[in-house]
């Protein structure tokens, strides 16, 4: 007996200090996994934080418009170079208007273009633009929001849609009563059409909104460089001005001669049918006076 109270006693002594050593061992891990728990929850509370922060502002609904006037060399190398810009940043070339206008006495290329492109890419297609340039006139960015409008019209929406799924359900409850009137089914009808047609006007809305928040509009202006151009567009050479002179002398001599002609040919006749006769009263005149003289004097 005294042998079983040893071992019983050893045992029972054992289990003790066995769990007196996990109980001094658990509070050394566990401020460890308490503060790896507290560190995990504050990056969480500060990711969600900043989720939040940012959240507002990429929520926003912003249309942009963008004007820049632009001094280049070669205007028609320019605007192809612009076409391939904004195809690469998945825009589109709106409307190109091209006109030559007079500088001097030379002829230059002027332009105005209308860009699409992605609202994210403005400020890398504005950059890329200002590249081509020889000068930079002007740049001007506008930014409008229209996140109220939007959230307004999404609303009414939502509002109109669920309006429209109830009077579906009302129509086709209407059309299975067995009492019901034609002019009950038309009723229900002309406030469905009602419905619908402020949907497509909104949805419209909607549409046109959400293209120009999605695509920015750049309006470009193209000033030909007349710096750039040579301030002598063609060698000298005497031939020109040689040429011209002789051009000149030949057209004169060839109307001092068309004139000597038409006095010859037009002239001198017109004048001999005239003064034929003049000479012939003249004539006669002076005879009768003659042999008035001679009356007289008899």
């Amino acid at each position: 007996m005294t042998w079983r109270r040893i071992s019983t006693l050893t045992l029972l002594l054992f289990i003790g200090l066995f769990c007196l050593a996990c109980s001094a061992a658990a509070p050394a891990d566990a401020p460890a996994m308490m503060e790896a728990d507290t560190f995990a929850a504050d990056e969480s509370a500060n990711g969600a934080g900043a989720e939040l922060s940012r959240s507002p502002v990429d929520m926003r609904k912003l249309i942009a418009n963008a004007h820049i006037s632009l001094v280049v060399a070669e205007t028609e190398a320019a605007v192809a170079r612009i076409d391939m810009i904004i195809s690469e940043l998945g825009g589109y070339l709106a409307d190109v208007d091209l006109s030559k206008n007079t500088y001097g006495e030379t002829e230059a290329l002027r332009g105005s273009l209308t860009l699409r492109v992605p609202a994210e890419s403005l400020d890398d297609a504005l950059a890329q633009l200002q590249a081509l340039a020889t000068d930079v006139r002007n740049l001007n960015v506008s930014r409008r929001d229209v996140t109220d409008e939007h959230s307004d019209i999404e609303a009414q929406l939502r509002n109109l849609r669920a309006t429209e799924k109830e009077l579906l359900a009302l129509l086709a409850e209407v059309r299975q009563k067995p009492n019901a009137t034609a002019e009950d089914i038309l009723a229900v009808h002309r406030s469905l059409t009602a419905i619908r047609g402020e949907i497509e006007t909104l949805q419209g809305r909607k549409n046109l909104l959400d293209n120009q928040i999605g695509f920015s509009t750049i309006r470009v202006e193209l000033i030909p460089d007349s710096i750039n151009r040579p301030i002598v567009e063609q060698p000298w050479s005497a031939t020109g001005p040689t040429r011209s002179a002789l051009r000149a002398l030949v057209l004169t001599l060839q109307g001092l001669l068309t004139a000597l002609i038409w006095v010859l040919v037009y002239v001198t006749p017109l004048l001999l049918l005239l003064l034929i006769p003049l000479a012939v009263v003249i004539w006669l005149a002076r005879l009768w006076l003659r042999r008035r003289r001679v009356q007289n004097g008899k």
